[in-house]
């Protein structure tokens, strides 16, 4: 039972720890720049373009990194260095160079997914992964809900800068569970053949090819990239969107966030009732088919509809969430090589990060140009199109992905010797 494995019990707990940080500070780091320095729009753009380039320009790096070094270790001095990143913030005399800590602790925070990905892969049978799957992705999503409302909260109460040293304390007990299993992997290498470590550059061109010739994992990156986009996009434009249509009714856009937290947070915990997934066509297109529907009904609502509809479409992009955060993140555990799984997690990442800078530019553009119900109809339209084409054509999308990850495999294995 996954709920006896000791390791991966301290590793959640850590991770749920780290996870609740983050969240809980994000709301302060915003009240900072918005009520206390007034920042203009243009500088409250570049906060998600501080968080998000980081993971773009070092997650490749990070992911070569977690194949080749102790991964618990890794994890562990990261954290110390964001606690650190993250008081200093306090210190910070204008937004500059607030966004330039920000950034720099955003930097620390890449390097954190691939190893803590490959540690599970390594410490979880392959019969547990969706489980294991789950619960990170149930505790992300808690944390998602609790931590903003929370945070907001204290900054409310107290002051932001109470947040920012809770979300350091966060990090450091974080770093104190870890140091309980920081001698696992050495027990696990004595149950492996020990290997030479590729060149850096072999290396990280070993992990695109494996990417590359993968089918599963290149098309379902696809398609994961096109949901998180499609999410970041909606994140960014509710405010406008929920304007337009209920300019009475503020209250409902926090309603409707919430319920799309809560849709999330019920079909991961379903999920984690399951063994694995069988078809990758139905978790990832159906959650791409669930969002843009939903999108097309925000567009087709209106105000004398009753506002309480738009908690259905909530729900079912709630559950396309769900279904696309567990599923991407079990999908590269269980098809990626394990000697190359950080690797590919970092080139996941990376390809990833780039929706949260280019949504909220493309968001803006498409409001602008179609008008709110316009751009959420149409857009929702095209999403669920190719949600419902995944699932029709799935068979070949996906192929066999036995034979798939044979192939990649041995590929990898060929690469070595030669």
């Amino acid at each position: 039972m996954l709920k006896e494995n000791r390791t991966f019990r301290t590793l959640f707990i850590s991770y749920g720890l780290s996870t609740l940080g983050d969240w809980f500070d994000f709301i302060a780091v915003s009240i900072l720049l918005g009520f206390v320095w007034k920042v203009d729009p243009m500088t409250m753009a570049l906060l998600p373009v501080a968080y998000a380039a980081p993971s773009i320009l070092l997650g490749q790096f990070a992911g070569v990194l977690a194949d080749r070094v102790n991964k618990v270790q890794m994890i562990m001095t990261m954290n110390i260095i964001q606690a650190a990143l993250t008081l200093l913030l306090l210190a910070m005399p204008n937004p500059f160079w607030f966004l330039v800590v920000i950034s720099l602790r955003s930097g620390a925070s890449v390097f954190n997914d691939p190893a803590q990905q490959t540690l599970t892969r390594q410490i979880v049978p392959e019969n547990q992964l969706l489980q294991a799957s789950a619960l990170n992705g149930a505790v992300y999503q808690m944390g998602k809900l609790i931590g903003p409302l929370a945070g907001g909260l204290v900054a409310a109460v107290f002051a932001p800068a109470i947040c920012l040293m809770i979300n350091a304390s966060t990090f450091l007990l974080s770093t104190g569970f870890l140091f309980t299993i920081r001698k696992v992997e050495n027990t696990l290498s004595r149950t492996s053949v020990e290997e030479q470590p590729l060149p850096y550059r072999q290396a990280w061109q070993e992990g695109w090819r494996i990417f590359l010739q993968n089918r599963i994992l290149l098309f379902s990156t696809i398609f994961a990239t096109v949901t998180s986009l499609a999410i970041q996009l909606a994140d960014t434009q509710f405010p406008v969107i929920f304007r337009e249509k209920l300019p009475n009714n503020p209250e409902m856009l926090g309603f409707t966030v919430s319920v799309i937290g809560l849709g999330a947070l019920v079909t991961v915990t379903l999920l984690h009732r399951l063994k694995e997934i069988r078809s990758y066509g139905w978790v990832l297109g159906g959650s791409v088919l669930l969002i843009g529907t939903s999108f097309s009904w925000i567009g087709f609502f209106q105000p004398g509809d009753g506002m309480y509809w738009l908690l259905i479409p909530a729900i079912l992009a709630g559950v396309g969430t769900g279904l696309t955060s567990v599923g991407a993140n079990y999908l590269v555990q269980k098809e990626s090589p394990p000697q190359a799984l950080g690797r590919v997690r970092g080139i996941i990442d990376s390809l990833t990060s780039a929706t949260f800078i280019i949504a909220p530019l493309l968001g803006g553009v498409i409001m602008t140009i179609w008008g709110p119900n316009t751009a959420f109809l149409w857009v929702g339209m095209l999403i669920a199109a190719i949600g419902g084409g995944a699932v029709l054509l799935q068979r070949w999308i996906w192929g066999n992905r036995i034979k798939n990850v044979a192939v990649a495999t041995a590929t990898a294995g060929s690469e070595r010797v030669g």
